[in-house]
């Protein structure tokens, strides 16, 4: 399922570092698809393939909650537009 990752970011030099050592040991299940950080680097979205929005949130929570807030949700797929699925099966 596709989960969105919204981060509400209080330390940006810390929270994209350990976002980069997060996605180098990311458990089975769990992929990163996009990732799209605000110009100043205080927000950020990320777009996640995982079983679940409670293992994508505590994944996120455990390695940047410390200095993030964060809220995940899952995708209604049939509503969306634009999602990477779609883009993958367009060019399929």
């Amino acid at each position: 399922m596709l989960v969105i990752a919204h981060h509400d970011i209080q330390d940006p030099e810390k929270f994209w570092a350990s976002a980069q050592e997060l996605t180098a040991s990311m458990p089975d299940g769990l992929k990163l698809l996009s990732v799209y950080p605000s110009t100043d680097m205080k927000t950020g979205t990320c777009v996640w393939d995982g079983p679940s929005a409670v293992e994508v949130q505590k994944f996120i929570d455990d390695g940047v909650g410390s200095v993030s807030k964060n809220t995940c949700y899952e995708v209604n797929e049939a509503a969306a537009m634009g999602t990477p699925k779609m883009a993958a099966a367009a060019t399929a």
